[in-house]
């Protein structure tokens, strides 16, 4: 079957179930446009296999007697002694993190700085021993393999960690357990491993807004499976050397399945049995609401969880998790465990896909559909300053840069800040008004910063059957609907799509930051979703979405038990906030959509208050917003003061 590389970490997966998203390497701030991030692979590739010795199938011991298995990979011709080690712990093949996966480019300017590098799978997977169950093992696995390098004969006792999506998500609770040898961490598109964090309850981004993201009927067919073959644990090294020459562990006969139909089924809960899917987590997740008790048992990061080590976050704008990144981030900035960490926790933010940064950007980086300029970024020699901080006390500068680098759309161009959200802002309401048909983009549909007066309403029908399409996105690894910015032209077309739209600005609007959204709903259903997506509408016409967010009505009122509507009242419904960075130039309109699906990105609300994950029978509602004195429906966008941000140096 041909494959593709897994865009949640590099291992190898059907074509039908993944899209390419992702490798990190670049080689300067703006490297030359003349060597491809193809040739830079290759290059960094060929780098490692002359320049660095490895060894492979070491056993490394947990507390309760399961071994994890790991790949090291030592400097070659340099001595075996006092070396920092950078880990990546990680559920995909070992080979392809390699040959080629998210990770070349960093590994080889390890090696050529004298570090060793350790790749070790997760409890589950390929020749680790035990059974996989999401994010199982971050914290007691991560510190007791932290705790094993240190003690190793060859290390310098300070160990840094990295990684991309899984391999990241793993560091939020190994960075909790603290343990004294973890010297500094570098997740990228770690949101999947947060639970709870601010204003978000996303259980790993299972859910956004209470409802379920449609990637994960994707990864967990493709990578997510519970169970695989096992060999006996008293072979020894050597013999399980001679196995992995003929065995990698890797699936090689995976059925193709059409998600395009299978997304879909209804109910959601029989999609991975009617795929014929492996056993996987996704078999019991997807019959969680979002307050079952049992997400407490999933080692997700979080609220309560201090980090030790020094942070560097990099993350993306059109990542699926991006809210709860940067608000980990602003959390850990407040919360984290020592001084030390606190005052270094940085941030920096591309405005790529899920784990793309230093393998799309060129000079006009294309990002969907738009076109968002010049955002190479030298990712590899940020990161080995750091590390080289941190593991061997280099007095390189690296912690007196920007807290916060983050690319500015629209203006496409890199800026720095303090902090996160940006101080220099000022918190400006758009309120939602019309005369009663905001209906489509031919609707009366207006947003402006002066009160409404008048009180009105935009009522439209919502048809579980008869979904918006959703059209690119804050999402990864789902070619049902790839990510990105799109034309939301013809969406906006659709009766059941209401659009609020600014006059022409006459000068620029910057938006850095966190957006809250309030609307007032009515419907004749006890439950609906609400989704709100902010655009940036061109002189051509064209309408770029930069973030949408969504809520299921019944968790309005807290995440701890659901409230269902009645009809003929009105409800405030705060949508957890959008976030973005993007530059409205003077000729442009900021435009809002409102409706009350976007699918398969998220699933759809069936309107009974049901459970919804196990019913198949729709109901039809009529939602109604309403804007006016009583009824404030409102975006409030963080805009930048002239002076507040500088470009990056």
């Amino acid at each position: 079957m041909r494959a593709s590389r897994n865009p949640r970490d590099g291992r190898t997966a059907p074509v039908a179930v993944l899209l390419t998203c992702a490798a990190l390497a670049a080689t300067s701030l703006r490297p030359a446009a003349a060597q491809t991030y193809a040739q830079r692979t290759t290059a960094a590739v060929d780098y490692i296999l002359v320049h660095s010795e490895r060894e492979s199938m070491i056993r490394v011991p947990m507390r309760d007697g399961v071994r994890l298995s790991a790949s090291i990979l030592f400097p070659k011709d340099r001595p075996r002694q006092n070396l920092p080690t950078v880990l990546i712990f990680i559920p995909y093949l070992t080979e392809g993190t390699i040959r080629g996966g998210l990770f070349s480019g960093f590994i080889r300017s390890f090696i050529e700085n004298g570090y060793a590098v350790m790749i070790e799978n997760v409890r589950g997977r390929y020749f680790s021993e035990g059974t996989y169950t999401y994010l199982v093992g971050s914290g007691k696995d991560g510190y007791d393999s932290i705790d094993w390098i240190s003690k190793q004969p060859w290390s310098n006792g300070k160990v840094g960690t990295i990684g991309c999506s899984s391999s990241a998500e793993e560091q939020h609770k190994m960075n909790a357990a603290r343990h004294p040898a973890h010297a500094a961490a570098v997740p990228m598109g770690s949101g999947a491993g947060i639970g709870k964090v601010g204003p978000y309850n996303e259980m790993g981004n299972f859910y956004r807004g209470g409802t379920v993201q449609g990637v994960w009927f994707s990864w967990y067919y493709g990578a997510g499976y519970k169970y695989h073959p096992t060999w006996p644990a008293d072979l020894t090294r050597e013999q399980m050397l001679r196995v992995s020459k003929f065995w990698n562990m890797d699936p090689e006969l995976m059925p193709r399945p059409n998600l395009d139909s299978a997304v879909w089924t209804l109910p959601i809960n029989t999609i991975m049995q009617n795929l014929g899917a492996m056993p996987s987590d996704m078999d019991d997740f997807v019959n969680r609401l979002p307050n079952d008790p049992k997400w407490k048992e999933i080692e997700f990061g979080g609220e309560g969880d201090r980090s030790g080590a020094p942070t560097l976050y990099i993350n993306s704008w059109y990542d699926l998790s991006i809210g709860p990144n940067v608000a980990m981030f602003d959390y850990q900035t407040k919360n984290a465990a020592t001084e030390t960490a606190r005052n270094n926790i940085f941030m920096v933010v591309a405005p790529t896909l899920h784990c793309n940064q230093g393998q799309v950007e060129t000079e006009h980086t294309v990002v969907g559909e738009r076109d968002m300029g010049d955002a190479r970024y030298d990712y590899v020699g940020l990161v080995q300053r750091w590390f080289d901080h941190w593991l061997k006390g280099a007095d390189n500068g690296v912690t007196k840069e920007p807290k916060v680098r983050a690319y500015m759309m629209g203006e496409n161009q890199w800026k720095t800040y303090d902090t996160w959200p940006p101080k220099n802002i000022d918190l400006v309401p758009y309120y939602l008004d019309s005369d009663g048909s905001a209906n489509s983009a031919l609707g009366n549909g207006r947003l402006t910063t002066a009160k409404p007066t008048k009180a009105t309403s935009d009522a439209f029908v919502y048809d579980p059957m008869h979904p918006v399409p959703s059209l690119g996105g804050q999402i990864c690894c789902f070619a049902v609907n790839p990510g990105g910015s799109f034309d939301q032209a013809g969406l906006e077309m659709r009766n059941d799509v209401l659009v609020y739209t600014t006059p022409t600005l006459t000068e620029r609007v910057d938006v850095v930051g966190n957006i809250e959204v309030s609307l007032y709903l009515g419907s004749n259903v006890k439950d609906t979703d609400l989704t709100i997506k902010l655009v940036d509408v061109g002189p051509d016409g064209k309408a770029f979405n930069l973030d949408e967010g969504i809520l299921r009505v019944r968790w309005r009122e807290g995440w701890e038990k659901p409230v269902f509507m009645e009809s003929g009242k009105v409800y405030k419904v705060d949508i957890p906030p959008l976030v973005t960075s993007n530059s409205f130039g003077a000729g442009h309109r900021i435009r809002v959509e409102v409706s009350s699906s976007s699918f398969p990105h998220f699933d759809r609300n069936l309107n009974t208050g049901g459970n919804n994950y196990d019913e198949k029978d729709p109901v039809i509602a009529r939602n109604v917003i309403h804007h006016g004195p009583a009824y404030p429906s409102r975006i409030v966008l963080p805009i930048v003061r002239s002076v507040s941000t500088k470009s990056a140096q």
